[in-house]
């Protein structure tokens, strides 16, 4: 198995006692519930810490993520540390052979030098520590078989030189403190003359701690890696959590571990080789099977920021590489990276960057602020690390104090040097009445404009002292008094507000204002004051108030809502803007005229046979061809006349000249030779489409116009009607998309926006209140809420026409809602009116009034059912030919409006509707065509429906009819003749409709469960039946019962089927207000509901409404004879 996983499958525990049960421990491991592991691969102990490997990394992991106790000892868990990959064990020699004879024994066999290729280290058991290639394996040393052993990386460090009064907890806390590393500290044994060993939790702290000079109580301390089998077995005071063979890391190649006190380093072995060769043997592996590979890696981890930044300024990776060419050495995003064919080398190299890090010293030096702050500013500090990149040095500063880091401490002080003489600082006198202007916002943006400068006002007054780089005082000084030179006499200051704001400080702060007012001159008081004003505009809140209610931009804008926004502004000291609230009067007063009008100049599409001029004047008798010839000539020559006409307007190239002609005066004699040169020739004039696809969207076809203005001087000639009226109508129709009718000009002022945009408007208002307080927003925004909610008022207004509304009745009722700024739902026969009260009854009268001029009035589909319209031909045939359908529900409503003359447009030409002549009239031709109202039945159309369509809840939601067909209507209607007895002969069902309101069943659900908790008959529900009226149908079928309903089951044909929760009830009596108490009871407890009696009960009483659920609703009539 690769030695990776077997790493990952490892875990060590520390600090076990001599005397723990292993056998106990192998048990708790093996628990996934109380540890999380499984199973146990092979435990073993080692000293006071046993190694554990489990069968997968995944139970590893999970053991480690935990907190563990047993046997009331806390279990210290922590990954098996790796194999440094630089450091062998040679175990096995002779206790007897020299070190000597062990040099010349690798020397011989490897051809390496001692000096320059490996290093031995003796070891208080007699081992050696060392480099070896394959050939050492294949011999002896002194009768002895050599083998190699691959050493673990080490947690602790080995401390020297300690006073004598120092403790462990003194040594512990130092170590964890962030001069030292800030590294979490695990032990800490003290060991003879002066020395400590110190383990820490984490493996990647030892490097951390190595970096660093450490010094405590005035003493340098001597701190290197510790090893066990480096250091003499006696000299421990404890047992250390290390394995018995020790391990040994990196941080041996610093400068201590080659002092006189410890003579160690460290001896690196090819990473590649250790990878393959040291997993599959235990803790000796036979020098046979190790090999090494050419590529040695290792890697000098730099947490600092500070150092690793350093390491990038200085040259020393540029010249390690020059120096050993055949090695890599980069600095990578958190150390340093060395590859090379020669991992002494490597380690050699590793040595050096240490050495580098461990001299690493800071100087400290204190600046006044202004100086402080300039070194502080990002283009100086760019610019000086800069000029500190040769020594190099790098600065930061905290504070007023500048601390500069460096590869020496000679170095930093050489930085500090140089950064002192970088400085330079210069004075410019300032006018005492100049002074209060440095406070402005002008010169702070003139300061951020400076390069590498920063100035204040002196402290003694009359000068600014500035500090600047060396070189630059006299650009910066010219800036600066150039500068003041400009500084105006008087400062004005513009704050900008909204006008809510601007009216809240002049309403509520009009004193400030004018003290503000006689404020001039000097800078520093004109910026106090705008500083003051911000700060007031800065502390005033603002809320937007929006209320919802029928007519509420109405009220607020009429006398009593802006009387009761005049109080609220006096008691709460607030300003309410009403900018976004909008409401236009509609002046019109006739509703049925005004609706009208919105409707006026419609166009209709019928086929061309039917509408085309040259139809009409098929039947002209008296030289057709003549006749014809001489409107060719005509329309030519008013197409001339258009075209002048046309190039005055929007002139464009012609190549008619401009010249005066009579439009109206005889023409016969100019066209009566072209009529007879043409007259041979046969003619047909074609009808002409206003709007042809080659006509332009501005300018009308000349034929089409020419064709028109002839038609208007032929009906001069032709015809007794006015002129006047004729041509004024048919200019007025044909250039409608141009040029609006004048009739129609206070509907368009009127309506700038759309109906339902200005309806949509007048029921919201969007108000913003400004106030001192933010508790006077929320009491304006309730006694506001108050104010209105009290006011709203709503009435009902019956009448069977708003069954079944035309669209000019709509039109109508949207147009009161929009003139009243009241809100109109219609249900049924029932037109609910809801807002202000006095809006309300003014929507009332109109309502009553349009529906009483309007009962006549059928809807639009029933008009096409019913009514049809036609125009007879001219001509002997007398064919009538029926108008469109649009255009038969359009005549029809005008009709019945008692219009007497309409104007229209037929496939773009225009005509008019004569109802007291009942015809037809071509303003085009002159022309007119008889007209006649047919009637499809003989049935009246305006009496009411039959049976079977009628329905009161037609409009309703959540209303569905049942199908007569249905087992559910035969059982709902049977169920209801059974009740009936031998009166069932005399009424007939007309429908049944099921009611489904999710809202009232489940309110119904609800009571029931509580019912049945608390009643003793073991029957709570019975289905029970209500007679209504008309009026209460709909608010049974949308509130459910109501006690505010009861007593208007006058006989009306309408009948309730109800689920009924009749619980526990006794005998009622007429005065009962609400059930009677128990009597059995001991706490008082009431009836649900009473009877009028207790055997067999007829009728029931409830007092509470959500104890019946209206499920059906019969619609029923009395039979008579």
């Amino acid at each position: 198995m690769a030695e990776s996983s077997l790493e990952e499958r490892s875990l060590e525990i520390l600090d076990l006692p001599d005397d723990f049960d292993l056998d106990l421990l192998s048990l708790y491991l093996d628990n996934k519930r109380r540890s999380g592991g499984g199973n146990v691969v092979s435990l073993e102990k080692r000293g006071n810490h046993a190694l554990v490997v489990f069968e997968d990394a995944e139970t590893a992991a999970r053991v480690l993520s935990k907190s563990h106790v047993l046997q009331k000892i806390t279990l210290k868990v922590r990954r098996k540390p790796p194999k440094d990959p630089g450091k062998l064990l040679l175990k096995g020699l002779n206790p007897q052979t020299s070190l000597d004879h062990v040099e010349l024994y690798v020397e011989n066999v490897t051809g390496l030098t001692c000096e320059t290729d490996f290093i031995l280290y003796p070891t208080p058991k007699k081992d050696m520590v060392l480099t070896l290639k394959d050939e050492v394996s294949k011999k002896t040393l002194n009768g002895a078989t050599i083998t190699l052993e691959q050493v673990e990386s080490t947690d602790s460090i080995l401390v020297a030189n300690l006073s004598p009064n120092l403790t462990d907890d003194m040594l512990e806390l130092y170590f964890e403190s962030s001069h030292a590393g800030g590294a979490d500290v695990l032990a800490v044994n003290m060991l003879a003359n002066g020395r400590a060993k110190v383990s820490f939790k984490d493996l990647k702290s030892v490097d951390c701690v190595l970096q660093k000079s450490h010094n405590l109580e005035g003493t340098d301390l001597i701190v290197e890696p510790y090893f066990d089998f480096l250091h003499d077995v006696d000299d421990q005071s404890s047992v250390s959590p290390q394995d018995t063979q020790g391990t040994l890391t990196d941080g041996t190649n610093q400068s201590q571990a080659a002092s006189p006190q410890s003579p160690t380093v460290s001896v690196p072995v090819a990473s590649t080789s250790l990878v393959h060769n040291a997993a599959p043997i235990d803790n000796t592996t036979n020098l046979a099977d190790t090999t090494i590979q050419k590529e040695c890696v290792s890697f000098v981890s730099v947490p600092d920021a500070t150092k690793h930044h350093l390491l990038d300024l200085s040259n020393l990776l540029g010249k390690l590489k020059k120096d050993h060419p055949k090695f890599d050495v980069s600095l990578a995003k958190d150390g340093v990276q060395i590859k090379g064919p020669d991992q002494i080398e490597v380690e050699s190299l590793k040595n050096e960057i240490l050495q580098f890090l461990t001299n690493v010293a800071q100087d400290h030096v204190t600046y006044d602020k202004l100086k402080a702050d300039f070194l502080r500013q990002e283009d100086v500090k760019n610019k000086l690390n800069l000029s500190l990149k040769s020594v190099p040095s790098i600065y930061s500063v905290s504070g007023c104090t500048v601390t500069v880091t460096s590869s020496s401490r000679s170095a930093a002080k050489q930085a500090q040097e140089l950064i002192k003489s970088q400085i330079s600082e210069i004075t410019v006198p300032i006018a005492k009445e100049c002074e209060s202007m440095l406070s402005s916002t002008e010169w702070t943006d003139f300061l951020g404009s400076l390069k590498f400068c920063c100035a204040k006002l002196s402290d003694a007054g009359g000068a600014i002292t500035a500090v600047t780089l060396t070189g630059m005082e006299k650009d910066n000084q010219e800036r600066i008094v150039a500068f003041l030179s400009t500084i105006p006499q008087q400062k004005e200051t513009v704050l900008s507000m909204e006008p809510g704001m601007l009216k809240f400080l002049q309403l509520h702060h009009q004193d400030l204002l004018a003290d503000m007012g006689e404020i001039q001159g000097d800078w520093s008081v004109c910026q106090s004051a705008a500083e003051l004003l911000s700060a007031i505009i800065g502390s005033v809140f603002t809320k937007t108030i929006v209320v919802t209610q029928p007519g509420i931009s109405r009220f607020l804008l009429e006398e009593e809502g802006v009387s009761i926004l005049g109080e609220m502004t006096a008691k709460f000291e607030v300003y309410i803007d009403m900018a976004k609230v909008h409401w236009e009067p509609l002046e019109d007063d006739d509703i049925l005229e005004l609706a009208w009008k919105m409707t006026t100049c419609q166009n209709f599409q019928r086929s061309s046979s039917a509408n085309s001029i040259q139809d009409f004047t098929a039947g002209v008798p008296n030289g057709r061809d003549s006749a014809d010839a001489r409107t060719t000539a005509r329309i030519e020559e008013a197409k001339k006349i258009l075209a002048v006409i046309g190039s005055d307007l929007n002139p464009q190239p012609s190549s008619l000249g401009s010249t005066d002609i009579d439009l109206y005066s005889d023409q016969s004699q100019d066209t009566s030779a072209v009529a007879e040169e043409e007259a041979d020739e046969p003619r047909s004039l074609e009808a002409h489409d206003l709007q042809s696809p080659s006509t332009s969207t501005n300018v009308c076809d000349l034929d089409e116009d020419a064709s028109l203005l002839l038609a208007i001087q032929m009906s001069m000639e032709d015809s007794r009607r006015s002129d006047t009226e004729d041509m004024q109508k048919a200019l007025e129709l044909s250039r409608k998309d141009s040029r609006p009718n004048e009739e129609n000009s206070q509907l368009e002022r009127a309506y700038e926006m759309s109906l339902q945009d200005a309806i949509k408007s007048a029921n919201k208002a969007e108000i913003c209140v400004f106030a001192n307080y933010n508790h006077d927003l929320v009491r304006v925004d309730i006694a506001l809420g108050k104010k209105v909610g009290m006011r709203q008022y709503e009435e009902k207004v019956e009448n069977k026409s708003l069954r079944k509304l035309s669209s000019h009745q709509k039109r109508c009722i949207e147009l009161i809602k929009r003139k009243h700024a009241v809100e109109i739902s219609i249900q049924g026969t029932t037109a609910v009116l809801s807002g202000f009260k006095d809006y309300v009854s003014e929507a009332v009268v109109d309502l009553k009034n349009v529906l009483r001029r309007t009962e006549n009035m059928m809807a639009d589909a029933e008009i096409v059912k019913s009514v049809q319209w036609v125009w007879y031909e001219q001509g002997s045939s007398s064919k009538a030919i029926p108008y469109p359908p649009d255009a038969t529900v359009f005549m029809e409503n005008a009709w019945k409006m008692k219009q007497k003359k309409v104007d229209v447009l037929f496939n773009n030409q225009p005509y008019s509707i004569d109802f007291e002549k009942m015809e037809e009239h071509s303003l085009a031709s002159g022309k007119s065509v008889p007209i006649k109202r047919k009637m499809l039945s003989a049935e009246d159309l305006y009496t009411d429906g039959t049976d079977e369509d009628y329905s009161l809840l037609s409009s309703m939601p959540e209303v569905y009819p049942v199908d007569v067909d249905s087992d559910e209507f035969q059982n709902v209607v049977k169920d209801f003749y059974d009740t009936l007895q031998d009166n069932h002969n005399k009424i007939k069902i007309i429908k049944v409709d099921k009611l489904m309101n999710k809202l009232l069943h489940e309110q119904y659900r609800l009571k029931k469960v509580s019912i049945e908790r608390s009643s003793s008959e073991t029957q709570v529900e019975r289905t029970l039946y209500h007679g209504t009226s008309e009026t209460s149908v709909k608010e049974i079928c949308i509130h459910g019962f109501n006690r505010s309903f009861c007593g208007k089951n006058d006989g009306h044909k309408f009948i309730f089927v109800a689920r009924v929760l009749t619980g526990d009830f006794t005998v009622g009596k007429y005065d009962y207000k609400t059930a009677p108490h128990k009597e059995s009871s001991d706490i008082p407890v009431r009836y649900h509901s009473v009877a009028d009696q207790i055997g067999t009960p007829t009728l029931f009483v409830i007092f509470n409404d959500t104890q019946a659920y209206p499920e059906y609703l019969i619609t029923c009539k009395k039979i008579y004879g």
